[in-house]
């Protein structure tokens, strides 16, 4: 038996990405508005010498990355 997402020939990646913003577009206010905020997401790189952190940046959606924060 073929899974759906693979007989559409998508990656499952597309298609839980499909089914997430299908979810939200269904939502009501305020309910919808407030996932959508928080849809959102943020990474961190780390760069390590010597098995500790030395350097962390916030990269952000948007591709922009923030100033590098020195760990303690």
């Amino acid at each position: 038996m073929v899974q759906y997402w693979r007989a559409a020939g998508m990656t499952y990646l597309k298609y839980s990405t499909t089914c997430a913003e299908l979810v939200r577009q269904a939502l009501k206010e305020p309910i919808r508005s407030q996932v959508l905020n928080r849809a959102g997401y943020a990474m961190i790189k780390g760069e390590w010498e010597s098995g500790k952190i030395v350097q962390r940046t916030l990269i952000e959606p948007t591709g922009s990355s923030s100033a590098p924060a020195v760990a303690k």
